[in-house]
């Protein structure tokens, strides 16, 4: 019996008409790794797969080694990571062939420190598309230099162009991680076990994307990658009988309602029915949600202990067996490396939070892992599934998997949110249960999209059984499974997860640290670094690809006329950021957007590019002007690199602006001059070391408490300036207790900037709002009487200006 070999994967054999054979999954070592139908198996064992999404990007290295050992004590094996590719290459390559901008260390130590001192398998995922309110989705800004700049969207395409670049950043972090993959290590040790390519492609709207995913799949095999291969939320590689795409698994990720537990189990029978031949796989459990600008914070979604464990549950009814949660760890957008819109906080309501307390879904977390290594190898290779349940309401639902040993795991789920249920309940076995309600996945803008290959494909199992009559209590959005061990009554059977809970007393709550004096200056832009700039040349192609804050100056001389007629000062951008005039040293009016802040792009043409007519800051510079010299000064805010929609692909910067009679069409151009950064970055004010001579010295109110969090209630000042920075110093004790906890600055301030915490950036000030306590990490602090801390904040003027009203430094443990 003759085998066909092509590019390297072994297909079905050659007997017959092998037209309706599906190709054969070809493992380069599966003594080390493979997988079938039901798991994957590593070294010749059957494993469950628990995992960990903990970000490296959004915690300081000196407190990976904490988050590590925290998700090593509630049980995990794996923990998983995003790839972005502009935090690997911020500066651009001279062509696709330069490979000399790429960093890998940071990703090098994380990957070290959790296979080798942790004993982690690692799961990767490079995109090079990864949403995960990232900057661009990673996608770097200099990206948007050779894209075509109008028609529809060209990133994520099939474009030639758009596959060359995302093959150059394929070609070398494959080759990186090829090193690290668990076959290239001796057996025993940890390494890679899985990479995926692309993400939630179902999601996007481009045509012909088998042929993307292909070239990234042989980007992939071509750099010696060869532990297996996903997607997630990719039809084309769901069941697909091409040679290579066969090759990829299909994952699902699970964003659901509060009540939508149940859900997870027929859409875990459906994508195990469309891909039989690989496990079920779920790449992304919900394990919270993230917060935008003028949203809700992340502890105010629904998403709580309840839904974590329900969700988790009626996975593995389902006969998941892997499970990853997004997010395990919660993070920061230290420097505004989050998406346009997001906030500085990245907590995601995790079991691990942003701070690095643990929270209820931390110790739910444990217990389900508790109960996975102690069943691991009978729920492996069981079957089973979602099934009639008789004599109980319709909100109690759930079914039986059956282990080849005869464990019975019998599921429950009550999506009740407030009634509990007590009495008996008769599961069916083998029976047909369908989904009762149409099943959705929640996407990132909080939008149900409905999941139509999970709808109505539950078919029964194989199961042969009586009847199981069993007596339950569920609590309001409760779930539970019963295991009963071989020929054992259900009345003996053993519930679970157990209910756990922290260990231990609580550190004492050190004193929260209320500043009462500031420094503050207002930044002398003309001390900033000058330079000539031509007409049409945006900050990107200027090298400048990250989110800080940029000047631009004109000096004109008008006569009297121009003076009387010329009214408006238009801006025609490259992207919809903000910018903020004053003119001979004051203010001028606003007149487009109303409101500048954070989450304007969304309602001012985020769909459609900016028209070379079309002037998106728009301001009256009616008796601003004078006869003669004149000179005009502006502050650019980058609002970040959008994740999604046009901005994703557009350059940052002015494309032209200048005066006109009318607020709608440019009569009088003029030729600008830009800095890269505000003065006070040249001038070093963000350092610690830095000596804030000529500052003035300001009181701060110590009185009245300060929001921890809301929408628009910043306070307010006349706005005098356009970029104002404040510098506060404090000290903080060194006890045990202080030096232990979890440290925030909880602000009230008006202005959007950023914050420097003894000369780190922790990330962006959004007066808007909610979030009003920032992160202050342990490692990047200083205690004791005789360490001095310095936070810096540099903030753009605003209609509100920029006032800093009241600041307080506290722990998490006193934040009551």
């Amino acid at each position: 019996m003759a085998i066909l070999f092509l590019g390297g994967y072994v297909l079905a054999p050659l007997q017959g008409n092998t037209q309706s054979l599906p190709p054969v999954k070809y493992f380069p070592h599966p003594e080390r790794i493979r997988y079938d139908g039901d798991c994957m198996t590593i070294e010749n064992k059957d494993v469950f797969i628990y995992s960990a999404a903990f970000h490296y990007f959004r915690t300081p290295k000196e407190l990976w080694r904490d988050r590590f050992r925290k998700i090593k004590a509630a049980g995990f094996n794996t923990v998983e990571t995003y790839i972005p590719w502009n935090w690997h290459e911020r500066v651009a390559p001279a062509s696709t062939a330069d490979q000399s901008k790429f960093d890998f260390s940071d990703l090098s130590a994380w990957l070290k420190m959790a296979q080798e001192e942790f004993g982690f398998y690692t799961i990767v995922r490079p995109g090079p598309f990864i949403c995960a309110e990232w900057s661009g989705g990673a996608y770097p800004r200099w990206l948007a230099m050779y894209g075509p700049g109008k028609g529809g969207f060209w990133l994520r395409s099939a474009s030639p162009e758009h596959i060359k670049w995302c093959i150059h950043w394929f070609d070398a972090v494959c080759k990186f991680l090829a090193k690290e993959q668990l076959t290239r290590k001796p057996k025993g040790s940890k390494g890679i076990i899985m990479l995926q390519i692309e993400n939630e492609y179902d999601a996007d709207g481009s045509k012909d994307k088998e042929v993307f995913l292909k070239a990234l799949y042989r980007s992939a095999k071509r750099n010696s990658i060869d532990v297996p291969v996903f997607t997630c939320l990719t039809h084309q590689c769901r069941g697909s009988k091409d040679p290579e795409l066969s090759q990829v698994f299909d994952c699902d990720n699970y964003y659901t309602d509060q009540n939508g537990a149940m859900g997870c189990a027929h859409r875990m029978v459906s994508l195990r029915n469309r891909q039989p031949d690989a496990p079920g796989f779920v790449t992304e459990m919900q394990g919270g949600w993230f917060s935008t600008v003028t949203g809700r914070l992340s502890e105010e979604h629904f998403s709580d202990v309840r839904h974590f464990n329900a969700i988790s549950l009626m996975t593995l009814l389902g006969g998941g067996t892997g499970i990853n949660y997004y997010m395990f760890v919660g993070g920061t957008h230290f420097a505004g490396w989050g998406a346009r819109g997001m906030t500085t906080t990245y907590d995601y309501n995790a079991a691990i939070g942003e701070s690095g307390i643990c929270s209820p879904k931390y110790y739910a977390a444990t217990s389900i892992g508790n109960f996975i290594r102690q069943y691991e190898q009978p729920l492996l290779r069981s079957k089973g599934g979602p099934c009639n349940i008789q004599g109980v309401p319709k909100n109690i639902t759930g079914g039986i998997r059956i282990a080849p040993d005869g464990t019975k795991f019998i599921f429950l789920n009550n999506s009740d949110a407030k009634s509990g249920y007590n009495g008996q309940a008769d599961i069916v076995p083998g029976s047909i249960a369908k989904a009762t309600e149409p099943i959705y996945n929640i996407d990132q803008n909080g939008q149900h999209i409905r999941m139509k290959t999970a709808d109505g494909n539950t078919a029964a199992d194989s199961l042969r059984l009586d009847n199981i009559s069993i007596a339950c209590h569920l609590e309001p959005l409760g779930a539970k499974v019963l295991v009963i061990p071989p020929g054992a009554a259900p009345q003996n059977g053993k519930w679970y997860p157990e209910t756990l809970s922290a260990n231990g007393s609580q550190l004492p709550s050190p004193e929260p640290v209320r500043i009462s004096t500031v420094k503050k200056l207002d930044d002398p832009l003309n001390r900033a670094r000058w330079k000539a700039l031509q007409e049409g040349v945006s900050l990107t192609q200027l090298g400048i690809n990250d989110f800080r804050y940029s000047l631009y100056r004109c000096k004109v001389k008008l006569d009297d006329q121009q003076v009387k007629n010329e009214r408006y000062l238009l801006f025609n951008m490259f992207t919809r950021d903000i910018v903020t005039v004053s003119v001979n040293g004051k203010p001028a009016k606003r007149l487009f957007p109303e409101k500048a802040d954070a989450q304007t792009w969304l309602t001012r043409g985020c769909y459609d590019r900016i028209k070379p007519d079309e002037y998106d800051n728009r301001f009256d510079v009616t008796a601003l002007l004078k006869p003669g010299s004149n000179e005009i000064n502006v502050v650019y805010e980058d609002l970040g690199h959008a994740h999604g929609y046009v901005p994703m692909e557009e350059l940052a910067g002015i494309r032209k602006a200048g005066l006109s009679s009318t607020d709608t069409t440019l009569t009088h151009p003029l030729k600008w001059e830009y800095a890269a950064d505000v003065a006070g970055i040249s001038q070093g004010y963000l350092l610690p070391s830095y000596i804030p001579a000529g500052w003035e010295t300001v009181s701060l109110d110590t009185v009245t408490e300060i929001p921890r969090k809301g929408n628009y209630i910043q306070p307010k000042e006349p706005m005098h300036g356009l970029f104002t920075w404040y510098r506060i110093e404090f000290a903080l004790p060194a006890d045990i207790a202080a030096v232990e906890s979890s440290w925030l600055a909880r602000i009230s301030a008006s202005g959007n900037g950023y914050m420097w915490l003894n000369g780190h950036n922790i990330g962006r000030h959004w007066e808007a709002g909610p979030q009003r306590e920032f992160y202050l990490p342990g490692c990047w602090l200083n205690f004791g009487p005789a360490r001095k801390n310095v936070l810096v904040m540099g903030l753009r003027q605003t209609q509100s200006g920029a006032f800093l009203k009241a600041m307080e430094i506290r722990s998490y443990t006193a934040n009551k």
